[in-house]
């Protein structure tokens, strides 16, 4: 996605004080996909009922929108009563069961986010249960990324001991998952995460993110689904104001908003550094 026309002013009115002449070399912010059939990390099959589809990105768009909560949970409990019903018999269990995770998931980050930590830690536990049922057969890469993204969640919100016995789990899942699949761009952008927003002392490293995205975007031209792009960006608007560059950071929390405008983190991080 082209930066915003605000954007390019900027960049020319930074070129023109005096900075480098590489302020003009705009980064490749990435770009959405065309079609978007992975609300789960996996293609759903051809016949399924593009309203359940539709369905579950609305949710998406919703959660990083931060609408009300409650509205979110209103949507979410109709998308689980779909994938409960025999009108999703359709679906192979893996499916359902990624799909009801993934539902439960998104609730629990609406709460979260709107600071309801006792509502929106049963909707992370019961994202964990269903990513686990959906890997009862054997583990595979959708029901991995679905189970460690609930516990990263849980690992701040519960007490010290979850976090010590859970913790270790998230990268070391989120390792196994890129030593198979180095270019997956979920686990890439969950790593680059896990040293773009933690201080030092908690294994971050912002260098080390910017690398990590840096490739991601070179390896994926196609694009990302539309909450992947806006993870990306956030993170690295992120990591660039850890390192104190705010100029970029702005860049990349501009680039964050235009898919998601009513996003609160975004929004919030650009006032901070004077976006």
């Amino acid at each position: 996605m082209k930066p915003s026309k605000r954007t390019l002013c900027i960049l020319l009115y930074l070129a023109l004080l005096g900075g480098a002449s590489s302020v003009l070399a705009l980064p490749d912010t990435g770009s959405l996909l065309k079609t978007e059939n992975c609300p789960a990390g996996r293609p759903l099959p051809a016949d399924t009922d593009p309203k359940l589809i539709a369905s579950l990105y609305s949710l998406r768009d919703s959660v990083y929108m931060n609408e009300a909560p409650e509205l979110i949970e209103s949507r979410a409990t109709a998308i689980i009563k779909t994938l409960e019903s025999p009108s999703a018999s359709f679906l192979e269990e893996i499916d359902r069961l990624l799909l009801l995770s993934r539902a439960e998931f998104l609730t629990g980050r609406a709460f979260n986010e709107a600071g309801l930590k006792e509502k929106a830690i049963p909707r992370f536990e019961a994202a964990v249960e269903y990513a686990k049922k959906a890997m009862a057969a054997g583990e595979h890469t959708p029901g991995i990324m679905a189970r460690i993204r609930s516990l990263s969640e849980l690992c701040l919100l519960k007490g010290m001991g979850f976090l010590l016995s859970n913790g270790p789990l998230i990268p070391r899942y989120t390792r196994q998952i890129l030593d198979k699949e180095p270019s997956h761009r979920a686990a890439a952008i969950l790593f680059a995460s896990s040293k773009a927003y933690p201080s030092g002392i908690f294994g971050g490293n912002p260098k080390e993110a910017i690398a990590v995205l840096e490739k991601l975007v070179a390896e994926h031209p196609e694009g990302f689904e539309k909450d992947e792009l806006f993870d990306l960006r956030a993170c690295f608007g992120t990591a660039y104001a850890k390192l104190g560059d705010k100029a970029k950071a702005a860049l990349w929390f501009r680039a964050a908003l235009e898919l998601y405008p009513g996003n609160r983190y975004a929004g919030s991080e650009l006032e901070r550094i004077g976006g």
